[in-house]
């Protein structure tokens, strides 16, 4: 590629930008700011033997169009104890409509049949990713209050992400949740595979809450709750259904990761969750990510081979109705796929 000023100036405009971020003293400026001190962060220790369940999801766009769009999505949960799995299941594959209706028909629907409710507000199809998230977060709550009401008590239950919903409606199905766990002894967390949390405006939290654990030289696996003032509120809400914490679960990879757990509960409850993740974060694929969720993560995915298969079922479908080919590409054609061929 030939060099081009307009390039190496982009290249370094971005180094600067990452440099403001993370470079420097980032690291001193953050144990200044929140007063975090080596006494904060805790230890991860004792072993944990009882099951582990984690529940994840997956939507796709299958096809779209001006008017409309189809998605797949479904919920899977992984059950372990022991490092060995005991259970796992899969919903069934759902393809949804969005548009070209107002609201959205598929929505209620689902929460009827995964919570006995209809929505207090319609879902307005306005945005294609947000409606298919809002659709697939229905049977993946579907799937965590189905668990949480067996689970045996003393068990630890992973949700993939955080206790914020993304529409309103789901907001009493999570505190539901949250608060069966809690009256059954079970335990709850909901762990991010990656977090937009910052501080002081420009700084990634958990880049910094690292350095602060190697700069007291802390080796992991550690925890610590974070003050809710510490990240900026632009980028992490004050919700009420969880508390902000940072772990590390690897005992010699220093990679942590966001966690939400139930608010307002004892250190001694935070201790068992910590520690029960921590006995199953030691796969080596992704350390110190919990390999339950992993587990989770595999078995639902929409992955590019599965979207191909249902379209081409619904191309079946268009021709034993009488359609045909032509009509399918002018309703979901994108020329970008004739471009891939040339």
């Amino acid at each position: 590629m030939p060099t081009d000023p307009l390039y190496e100036d982009s290249i370094a405009h971005v180094l600067d930008h990452i440099y403001l971020q993370v470079g420097d003293n980032m690291v001193e400026k953050f144990a200044a700011q929140s007063k975090i001190t080596a006494d904060d962060i805790h230890l991860i220790t004792g072993a944990f033997r009882g099951i582990v369940s984690a529940i994840d999801g997956s939507n796709a766009t299958i096809a779209e169009s001006g008017g409309f769009a189809l998605a797949a999505i479904r919920a899977a949960h992984t059950t372990f104890s022991g490092g060995e799995r005991l259970s796992r299941a899969i919903t069934p594959l759902r393809i949804v409509t969005i548009g070209p209706e107002h609201e959205n028909e598929d929505y209620p629907i689902l929460m009827k049949e995964c919570f006995g409710i209809v929505p207090a507000k319609g879902l307005k199809n306005k945005d294609v990713l947000r409606v298919s998230a809002v659709l697939r977060d229905t049977l993946e709550y579907g799937v965590a209050l189905s668990q949480v009401r067996t689970l045996p008590e003393g068990s630890l239950l992973l949700l993939d992400g955080t206790f914020r919903v993304t529409d309103a409606n789901h907001d009493p199905v999570m505190q539901e949740i949250i608060q069966t766990a809690q009256n059954r002894g079970v335990l709850i967390a909901a762990i991010a595979k990656r977090t937009n949390a910052m501080w002081g405006g420009v700084h990634p939290l958990l880049p910094a809450m690292a350095g602060l654990a190697q700069k007291y030289g802390i080796r992991g696996p550690w925890w610590i709750k974070v003050d809710e003032r510490i990240p900026d509120s632009t980028t992490y809400h004050k919700d009420k259904l969880g508390d902000l914490h940072v772990a590390s679960f690897h005992p010699s990879k220093n990679v942590p990761f966001k966690l939400e757990l139930p608010h307002g509960i004892a250190d001694q409850t935070i201790e068992m969750i910590m520690c029960a993740i921590a006995s199953c974060a030691d796969d080596g694929r992704i350390p110190g990510y919990p390999y339950p969720l992993l587990d989770a993560h595999r078995t639902v995915v929409i992955d590019e081979p599965l979207i191909e298969r249902v379209r081409q079922d619904l191309m079946k479908g268009f021709s034993v109705r009488g359609l045909n080919k032509e009509m399918f590409d002018m309703l979901f054609g994108d020329l970008h796929d004739d471009f891939e061929r040339y």
